[in-house]
């Protein structure tokens, strides 16, 4: 499996040894289901529906529900679906006559070597991607995604330098002009010579395509980027049948918000017993006052106490989740709340921090989104969105011996804090100072994001009101009827804020509910 580079699943027959192999790349880019029958029978499949049409039931598995609500999505190897599991990335499943095992050939283990200079981690990191962009131009033209932030500008400046003709650089944009950054992308076209294709979203659509964008993850997704990722790559699958992607540097080299708000107020320093213990009896006595999530000012401090009484790594994604434990007690159903109770979601990042071992907080924090935000949801919505249009993508950012060199880096290296001041993928900016231009090197992170909040709320919220107001909708045994309008009228009379109710929230939610429907009904 080692000789193995860039995407891949496949399968095997070994007929010697009268087995199968299903093996899965190193950061899960492509899928590989499996379900097996009581009778020893081994249904695979790319996608969940191909194992819906062999016969293999769809069943919601409350678990997986549970720990999507919490985590955002759903950690591997599970799915939505009960006994439907993912191979895991890195991975091979095999299976014979002895039964069925699961082998790890690769993870993104962090060692740090704390001999390598900072100069000496610019030059490796530098002429890994290099050669990694450099393999991955496969064909007589080469396309790019390009948004004109700093991960898909290295992409095109590399890729320009290396080609000895023009690259093609395709981009999406929105009507709103807060959320448009293909002028940047315009500017990052020139700089290098890239002919520039680009593409206006409106968002008229955005509700017509939402059962389209679920029935291509076989999920319910909270990550509303999946849009323009997928009219991104219908723009693409115009021109090229296979693409370069700046996917990957965020989780390898710390670029995301929360690394610097973990840096920032140290969120993963020790809470002592009794501390914890202290904030938790106080919390319980406001919990009782504060009636709901509605920002309020018991509600607030309610918030405070409670996440002080966690440990640090649960605290850290309670904040990072669209659910956190305050919310969704409020609105689960006490059935669903004990499934919660039971299989506590905060179990999966507590496990990928202890098996970080001893490394500094920044490794740990890049390890845990290695191990699961980066395969589960970041892979998960490019390669879904990309097939619907039948175009492959590559990432030469999770090269597997470039993602060697940075994983020996130290957590300074890649968010550094410095006179107040935090600078996340420290290295990778080094490698791009004189790469860019000014406008393109020292501009404000915006991610691949769309206007969600103004979209969800646009006539009065009437797509919202009839998915999730509808008496099908209320009617599941998930959530408690009267939390989930009051979580509706929160959000469209806009008395929320970031906490309850997130608008990745709400759209959670009615993807929930268009794949019930599509999946369950």
């Amino acid at each position: 499996m080692n000789k193995l580079g860039g995407e891949f699943s496949c399968a095997i027959w070994d007929a010697d040894k009268n087995r199968l192999i299903l093996a899965r790349d190193p950061f899960g880019h492509k899928p590989l289901h499996y379900y097996k029958k009581t009778n020893n029978t081994l249904f695979f499949s790319s996608e969940i529906k191909g194992l819906l049409a062999a016969g293999v039931p769809a069943e919601l598995d409350l678990v997986s529900l549970s720990d999507f609500l919490s985590l955002n999505c759903i950690p591997c190897p599970a799915t939505i679906f009960k006994d439907i599991y993912q191979v895991p990335p890195g991975s091979m499943l095999i299976a014979d006559p002895g039964g069925i095992r699961i082998k790890t050939w690769w993870e993104p283990r962090i060692v740090v070597d704390q001999s390598i200079t900072f100069e000496d981690a610019v030059s490796g990191v530098s002429s890994a991607f290099k050669r990694s962009v450099e393999q991955c131009m496969l064909k007589s033209e080469t396309y790019c995604f390009l948004s004109g932030g700093m991960d898909s500008s290295a992409l095109i400046s590399f890729a320009t330098e290396i080609a000895n003709r023009k690259i093609h650089a395709v981009s999406v944009g929105f009507e709103e002009e807060e959320e448009n950054e293909l002028q940047d992308a315009a500017t990052m076209a020139r700089h290098v010579g890239a002919e520039h294709h680009s593409l206006i979203v409106k968002p008229d659509s955005f509700f017509d395509m939402l059962g389209t964008l679920v029935w291509h993850h076989d999920s319910p997704f909270t990550d509303t980027s999946a849009y323009p990722t997928y009219f991104a790559a219908k723009a693409g699958a115009g021109f090229t049948d296979i693409i370069l992607t700046g996917d990957g540097p965020d989780q390898t080299m710390g670029g995301s918000g929360h690394y610097v708000f973990a840096v920032k107020n140290n969120i993963f320093a020790p809470r002592s017993h009794s501390r914890r213990l202290t904030y938790g009896l106080a919390s319980g006595l406001l919990e009782t006052m504060a009636k709901d999530p509605v920002p309020s000012l018991f509600s607030k401090a309610y918030r405070k106490l409670y996440r002080e009484s966690l440990s640090p790594v649960h605290a850290a994604y309670d904040i990072r989740s669209y659910f956190p434990d305050i919310v969704k007690r409020f609105l689960c159903s006490d059935e669903f709340w004990e499934v919660h109770l039971g299989n506590n979601p905060y179990r999966h990042p507590e496990s990928w921090f202890r098996n970080a071992g001893s490394l500094d907080d920044v490794n740990k924090y890049l390890y845990s989104d290695m191990k699961f935000y980066l395969p589960d949801d970041l892979m998960i919505k490019v390669d879904r969105m990309c097939m619907a249009h039948g175009l492959e993508t590559l990432s030469p950012f999770l090269d597997r011996d470039l993602v060697a060199i940075i994983n020996q880096l130290p957590g300074s290296f890649k968010v550094n804090s410095k006179d107040g001041k935090i600078t996340t993928k420290r290295v990778l900016k080094e490698i791009c100072r004189k790469r860019f231009p000014p406008s393109i090197l020292n501009k404000r992170k915006q991610g691949f994001g769309i206007p969600l909040e103004k979209w969800l709320r646009q006539d009065d919220g009437k797509f919202l009101k009839e998915i999730l107001l509808d008496e099908r909708t209320l009617n599941r045994p998930y959530f408690k009827k009267k939390s989930l309008k009051n979580l509706v009228e929160t959000f469209l009379l806009n008395k929320g804020d970031y906490f309850y109710p997130s608008p990745n929230a709400v759209a959670g939610l009615l993807t929930l509910e268009l794949w019930h429907r599509n999946y369950l009904d």
